[in-house]
């Protein structure tokens, strides 16, 4: 066995080790005990881990080399440098029993004496404990922060830290790169392999100016924060952030559908144009396109089903009239949009008695919860019941949050929305006359949200706005009188509202989103085939 000792020396962070003094004090301190007591130091061992856990690299390195007889013992600056738990303590008192010479420059301790072992044995137990006290009040800190609607841990990719108790920031520019990361892989059109090369290629990168990996993107993608919420293993359940979401909760929603394998995309040997979008009225099933002696017939392949097949050409006749329906005059779209022109200039004074509504809608939820919390500790109720009613609390939070950013979208958008609506709602009979075949299901997609056959008749819904503006033709070839309801004030002042809180012409998932339009306008459209 070598007679000269080794040196172990340690901090909690990197942090400390680099801007900290620790180090040189406790290397000096080692030091001069050496020389007081004529001990030879051969190496030195410098660690930057914290004691709390088991399995320090460098500290094995050091026991190993002990237990080898590399040097005759170790010198420590304090007792809480070399452990802070109770399975590395171990591992020194394994060397005590070896006849290891183990020294603290700072405990004038002798530990090859029953009572000096006891008293380090205890000093090693108060270490132990002050780590699980300093781990709980730490865990009770972060989850104080959580419940208060703050994220205390880095920003996710596409935020900003903005300090200590402050909400998360969406970054400029990573940001509408994550809400494209997530429109993209929803689409199906993307395997997260192919999509971490695209958005790459779009501009998105990681922390350290890298492509993000497959896991990376899959840790993003399932991440609920980008939808306003904050969920963290240690809790049961999530809550609700301070922070602005980038996405909205059904189109999270398709993503996790895609990621758990429910949204499979499956080859297409044959395009038809309403594949997988006709519904059997008897059992909800989708029909199933077949050509059959030149002809497209939709047949239900339910066992038992005897809902009758229809012709393609059948739901195209159907279809067409609905669109034809839609169509405007030239002096009803002049008057539309004129009084469109002046109701967009009374949209802040509205959005304003919006955001007040939703600040009192807040308040009374979170009155509600404060309740529900008081019942839950008075035992009025137990966890079960608690916990339920407090999810559906949390949920309608979230919802009025996403309200809440919806009514932010700038008033100098709503113009352009609603030309392009009218735009797309006018040309939209001529469009599918003229169109390719991929050009005709992608406007059906657009307009329609349901075609169902239930027996030989076929019942259309339309996504709104488009149901409003079938609804109320009036004329018999898209030209109704200059008194119709599509002129009437009433009825613009619906499309303005519904692009207002968010509505978007293109996208299908959002305009099913549109939950403040009159339920009298989202009825079924029968027509007989």
């Amino acid at each position: 066995m070598s007679h000269g000792y080794f040196s172990y020396i340690r901090v909690s962070t990197q942090r400390q080790g680099q801007n900290g003094t620790s180090l040189i004090e406790q290397t000096a301190a080692i030091d001069r005990y050496a020389n007081t007591w004529n001990l030879l130091i051969i190496k030195r061992f410098e660690e930057r881990e914290t004691a709390a856990k088991s399995g320090r690299r460098i500290f094995l390195e050091m026991v190993k080399a002990l237990k080898a007889g590399e040097a005759r013992g170790v010198i420590i600056h304090k007792i809480d440098r070399s452990a802070r738990n109770l399975r590395d303590w171990a591992e020194l008192g394994s060397l005590i029993d070896l006849g290891i010479e183990i020294h603290f420059v700072n405990e004038n301790i002798d530990l090859s004496s029953r009572g000096g072992r006891l008293s380090a044995d205890i000093q090693a137990v108060v270490a132990s404990d002050y780590v699980r006290n300093l781990r709980e009040e730490t865990i009770k800190g972060l989850r104080g922060r959580i419940k208060q609607g703050f994220y205390p841990m880095p920003a996710p990719l596409g935020y900003e830290d903005a300090g200590a108790a402050k909400a998360k920031t969406i970054d400029p520019v990573r940001g509408p790169l994550m809400r494209r990361a997530f429109e993209l892989y929803a689409s199906g059109g993307h395997s997260l392999v192919s999509l971490a090369a695209e958005m790459f290629r779009l501009g998105l990168r990681n922390r350290n100016g890298n492509k993000l990996s497959k896991n990376a993107l899959h840790v993003c993608l399932r991440n609920p924060f980008y939808i306003g919420l904050i969920k963290v293993r240690s809790l049961s359940e999530p809550y609700v952030g301070q922070h602005k979401p980038i996405v909205s909760k059904h189109l999270f929603g398709l993503v996790q559908l895609a990621l758990s394998g429910k949204r499979i995309t499956r080859r297409v040997n044959h395009f038809f144009i309403f594949r997988r979008l006709i519904r059997c009225g008897s059992c909800k099933n989708l029909l199933v396109a077949e050509r059959q002696k030149g002809h497209v017939y939709y047949r239900c392949h339910t066992p038992g089903c005897l809902q009758c097949p229809v012709k393609e050409g059948q739901v195209l006749d159907v279809v067409t009239d609905a669109l034809k329906k839609m169509q405007f005059g030239d002096q009803e779209l002049k008057d539309v949009k004129d009084k469109a022109s002046n109701l967009v200039e009374e949209q802040p004074k509205i959005k304003a008695a919006k955001e007040e509504a939703i600040r009192s809608k807040r308040q009374l939820i979170e009155n509600r919860l404060d309740r529900l919390t008081d019942a839950y500790l008075d035992a009025a109720l137990d966890r079960e019941s608690y916990d339920r009613k407090r999810t559906l609390l949390i949920s309608e939070r979230a919802d009025l949050e996403q309200e809440s950013l919806h009514l932010n979208t700038s008033s100098a958008d709503i113009p352009e929305l609603l030309n392009k609506f009218l735009e797309l709602t006018n040309s939209a009979y001529l469009s599918f006359k003229r169109g390719s075949v991929e050009e005709r299901r992608e406007l059906v997609e657009i307009v329609f949200s349901n075609i169902t056959v239930d027996d030989r008749t076929l019942i259309i819904k339309l996504n709104p706005p488009f149901q409003l503006a079938h609804d109320d033709y009036s004329g018999p070839n898209g030209a109704p009188s200059r008194d119709s309801r599509r002129t009437n004030s009433a009825w613009i002042s619906q499309l303005i509202d519904f692009f207002h809180t968010g509505g978007t012409v293109r996208e299908r998932a959002d305009a099913h989103s549109a939950a403040d339009l009159k339920k009298e306008k989202d009825r079924p459209i029968a027509l007989a085939s």
